[in-house]
């Protein structure tokens, strides 16, 4: 076995590059491995008429506090204002929510939903607005909810009309999921988002990656098939490039920054109840659409627009306050998925689908905010599979499985997005507390060994 960093960090989207930066600022030498080409995750890009662009996260809240911590000190970023602008279709009229003019927005948004409804989410928002870890999975608030509601889903706790005119906008957009596939005791997280305002950094996302991986080794097109444990501790990974070969790798410490499903594939022989927990966190696929017009598309009024149930399109908006002319596309939810299983089962989104995708997109839009084929300039897709992360309910369960001493691999610990939330902030959340770890099982050991010997990998200190 060869051995070039003190720890392995397997995941190359926001967790895993969060992760690494927090251990190498530790002391803790940490190198990156992603099994696709490039790094990003679903803060990935592309480039579309000539100018790079973000294909997924990429909207930074104000209260997004670790986030901003760490464009500074990895910067500097320059942010600028977006907002929230998103609008709903009721009796044939569109309805917009803006962050500008929020309470008299929200009103307007709201009217004609039950009374009941209303209320029972102005009092979760209250919950969220007093104490900030409601905005993440496992807040103290709606942990105590997910006890009394987590065994149905959201959909029973609110009306069926007000999930379809307010909690699937959310739902579809954080977790790809429908409001019968996601729990009160996950709905912090959603009401986060909803109360935030949101920047973007104006060389977008792309340059973020850039400037945290630089000095970082990372390995690209390498996946892991196997952890590596002896006596109890993990001593290394089994790792598989594109061309065929396979190499042992050692390392003192590994981060499994992976979606869960992907986790849960590698814990499997060594922890089959964690696996098992692990398989039981859902995730929805997202395809994604990044149109150029030759003119704006939508307004300074009207910058997003919300689908429902009866359109695979659950969501067409502005690239940017400044950027009208360039129009972001989602599919997801229910109605969007036998769509996109058949981009799933191509392998690839390549011209001619996306343009077919398109058409389906603009049609949607085209009932109400003017768009025609011939504006097109460019268009680029992107299929996120796994997709989005719907949590599991009850996820207090699952934490206390993880601090389980029963369930713990010495040395191995995990970051991603079913742990905080799927936001990007509740990703460096999840960094935070993976690295933390890391850094406790490495002064356990140092503590258990002789005064002057070193740990192998790095320097003792």
């Amino acid at each position: 076995m060869t051995s070039t960093a003190a720890c392995a960090v397997v995941g190359g989207g926001i967790s895993g590059i969060a992760t690494v930066h927090y251990l190498r600022k530790a002391g803790i030498p940490a190198e990156l491995i992603e099994r696709q080409a490039t790094v990003g995750g679903r803060i990935c890009s592309a480039t579309l008429d000539g100018c790079r662009i973000d294909l997924g996260g990429k909207n930074i809240g104000r209260h997004y506090e670790r986030f901003r911590a760490l464009a500074r000190e990895l910067g500097p970023f320059a942010f600028e204002p977006f907002g929230i602008n998103t609008s709903r279709i009721r009796n044939g009229q569109i309805v917009t929510l803006d962050s500008t003019r929020r309470l008299s927005s929200t009103i307007a948004y709201m009217r004609g939903c039950p009374p009941a409804d209303a209320l029972r989410l102005g009092g979760l928002c209250l919950r969220v607005w007093l104490d900030a870890r409601n905005r993440f999975l496992d807040g103290p608030s709606f942990a105590s909810l997910a006890r009394h509601y987590d065994d149905s889903p959201l959909s029973s706790y609110l009306s069926p009309p007000f999930c379809r005119a307010v909690v699937r906008a959310m739902s579809v957009r954080m977790n790809g999921a429908e409001p019968d596939e996601i729990h009160l005791g996950n709905f912090g997280t959603h009401l986060g988002m909803w109360l935030d305002t949101y920047d973007q950094l104006k060389d977008g996302m792309g340059a973020f990656v850039d400037a945290a991986t630089a000095s970082v080794q990372v390995r690209c097109e390498a996946r892991v098939e196997r952890i590596a444990v002896r006596n109890g501790r993990v001593c290394g990974l089994s790792v598989r490039y594109a061309d065929g070969r396979t190499r042992d790798l050692e390392y003192d410490h590994v981060v499994l920054a992976t979606p869960a499903g992907v986790s849960a594939d590698l814990l499997r022989e060594h922890d089959a109840v964690l696996a098992a927990a692990f398989d039981g966190i859902r995730y929805f696929p997202v395809l994604v659409l990044v149109a150029m017009y030759r003119r704006p598309i939508f307004s300074a009024q009207v910058r997003g627009l919300s689908f429902g149930p009866d359109q695979a399109l659950s969501n067409a908006g502005a690239y940017g306050v400044d950027r009208l002319d360039m129009v972001r596309y989602t599919f997801s939810g229910r109605k969007a998925r036998k769509l996109i299983e058949r981009a799933r089962r191509a392998d690839s989104v390549d011209d001619s689908h996306a343009e077919a995708l398109l058409d389906i997109a603009e049609a949607a839009l085209r009932q109400y905010v003017p768009v025609e084929r011939s504006d097109r300039r460019d268009v680029v897709a992107h299929l996120f599979d796994p997709g989005l992360c719907a949590y599991v309910p009850h996820h207090y369960r699952l934490r206390a499985l993880l601090e389980d001493r029963r369930h713990t691999i010495d040395g191995l610990s995990f970051a991603g997005d079913y742990l905080r939330g799927a936001s990007i902030e509740a990703c460096v959340f999840s960094a935070q507390e993976a690295a933390s770890r890391i850094v406790q099982s490495l002064l356990e050991h140092r503590r258990s060994r002789p005064p002057g010997v070193g740990y192998s990998g790095y320097a003792s200190t």
